[in-house]
């Protein structure tokens, strides 16, 4: 077999190398044509991103607006179901007048408000631009409680209110007979006050007169007088004698029609005084 000749392998020359791209780098391109500027605004419109820009710049103008602008600005409250507390006093308490009112925490605000002595709860609701509205509970008074003098307001649990600002006929007055002042927040005897309510209601019914005074001593406890009669019930949850004994006993004696002043019910023979007999001029 021949082999080919120089000749031959002459005609096919080998292909140059080309340099490949070192790693890391990028190929080279030709030059691209770049969009007009009018071209860039019809994409960007096209796509939404205008839209988005522009929601976004007036959402951060109107976050700044509701903040700053004065339109916002707590200027008074709207207050009800005041009786004993005054509208200054509560809104001291909100705290809210001159700020914004999307700051304000309608819980807080009604927290604080409810540290009164006379509010029981308040509820506190938000109305844009700028209305704060409070409704406030107060406690009532069950009794009036008199001490040294003063008359406080006292709730059916016992808790001091505050000095009464009016008294009526209508009112339930205990007279304490320590010579004590009272504080609102303090408390005063809770049995003292349910017995108080209980011969409130029933003695007039029940033995046909109406006592002249509530009394409330720490050696006597509760007693209720009839004019110049005393009649002593102690305690109204007392081991040794029922309520209902002691009104019955009241009711049996009453009915008796004897003379007497004085009248002990708590012990479980109750004894009466009568008036000392007055002495007779000797002729």
């Amino acid at each position: 077999m021949s082999r080919p000749n120089r000749d031959s392998r002459s005609r096919f020359a080998p292909r140059p190398s080309r340099p490949r791209p070192t790693i890391g780098q990028p190929r080279k391109t030709e030059p691209m044509v770049r969009p007009l500027p009018r071209t860039v605004l019809r994409r960007f419109v096209a796509s939404g991103k205008l839209a988005a820009l522009v929601l976004l710049i007036v959402g951060v103008w109107g976050f700044w607006y509701a903040f700053r602008s004065p339109l916002f600005i707590v200027q008074q409250l709207e207050i009800t179901g005041l009786r004993a507390v005054d509208a200054a006093t509560v809104n001291e308490l909100a705290a809210v007048e001159g700020v914004s009112i999307w700051q304000i925490k309608p819980a807080e605000v009604a927290a604080r408000i409810a540290q009164n002595t006379y509010v029981a709860t308040a509820t506190v609701n938000l109305l844009l631009p700028a209305r704060v509205l409070v409704n406030v509970q107060e406690r009532e008074a069950a009794i009036v409680w008199n001490t040294s003098g003063v008359n406080y307001e006292v709730t059916a649990d016992g808790a001091v209110l505050g000095a009464s600002r009016e008294l009526t006929t209508t009112n339930l007055v205990v007279y304490d007979t320590r010579p004590i002042a009272l504080a609102a927040g303090e408390r005063v005897d809770s049995d003292a006050l349910s017995l108080a309510q209980t011969l409130h209601l029933r003695v007039p019914t029940e033995i046909g007169w109406q006592p002249t005074r509530y009394e409330w001593d720490p050696y006597y406890g509760f007693s209720i007088y009839d004019g110049q009669r005393q009649i002593v019930f102690g305690r109204m949850q007392d081991p040794d004698v029922p309520f209902e004994t002691k009104l019955a006993t009241l009711r049996a004696l009453q009915a008796e029609n004897t003379g007497w002043i004085f009248l002990d019910l708590r012990p479980t023979k109750p004894y009466y005084r009568t008036p000392a007999p007055t002495a007779t001029a000797t002729p």
